[in-house]
């Protein structure tokens, strides 16, 4: 799996939000989108678990090397001249 807008999109919605879980996100709209992501981003030490809500779901938070690359995606988004590099839409 390569990097792609919604990957992107997760990212920075973690970085905004400081965790996600499966219902709080929207950058996917299928289950399965969801896992697939998550797991890529977990395999790649971007995001870790930072425990679970009242509904057992897991709350993922972005590690230090996750944050370091949602700022340097703001910062290319910004480069290039996004109005609001932090929302992908």
């Amino acid at each position: 799996m390569l990097f792609n807008k919604y990957l992107v999109k997760l990212l920075l919605e973690i970085k905004k939000k400081g965790w996600i879980n499966r219902k709080t996100q929207t950058a996917y709209t299928s289950n399965i989108g969801y896992y697939i992501a998550i797991s890529f981003l977990k395999k790649h030490n971007l995001i870790e678990c930072n425990g679970v809500d009242n509904n057992n779901m897991k709350l993922w938070k972005l590690t230090p090397k996750g944050l370091e690359i949602a700022e340097k995606i703001i910062d290319i988004r910004r480069a290039v001249g996004v109005k609001n590099p932090e929302v992908i839409e």
